[in-house]
């Protein structure tokens, strides 16, 4: 996780995206998925996921790829959450990371947003993947 981390605070965080597919049956609606992540930094692609153990790891990517089966009438499709987990659209420093190995744990980000300081916590306990607080 080390290297993400070093990402993380010494690179610009331009996004953090989830996946998930549009609906065309009906009236297309976006159905989110959070069980990963996807955070670009400079121009580098981290997917952030939960492994089979219940710890939180990252992949590197070049792109960003369905993982799910679509129906024929689903879309794969990409949301961003910066403005969500930030409340902000301006870029944010990342202060600290807190992270434990141990399983189900939480993984905590404090930043700054201009002179505002902010805390995100990223629960992976739930049972659609992660929560955000």
């Amino acid at each position: 996780m080390q290297g993400f981390f070093d990402r993380l605070m010494l690179g610009e965080l331009k996004d953090v995206m989830i996946a998930g597919y549009v609906d065309y049956a009906t009236l297309p609606i976006f159905h989110p998925l959070y069980d990963r992540l996807y955070f670009i930094i400079d121009e580098v692609i981290f997917e952030l996921y939960l492994s089979e153990a219940g710890i939180i790891q990252y992949n590197e990517l070049t792109e960003i790829k369905a993982w799910f089966t679509l129906d024929d009438d689903d879309h794969f499709s990409l949301m961003s959450i910066y403005s969500q987990l930030f409340k902000t659209e301006q870029t944010v420093t990342i202060t600290e990371i807190a992270y434990s190995s141990i399983p189900f744990s939480s993984m905590s980000i404090n930043y700054l947003n201009g002179q505002d300081c902010g805390n995100l916590l990223f629960n992976p306990n739930h049972f659609f993947g992660f929560t955000f607080l």
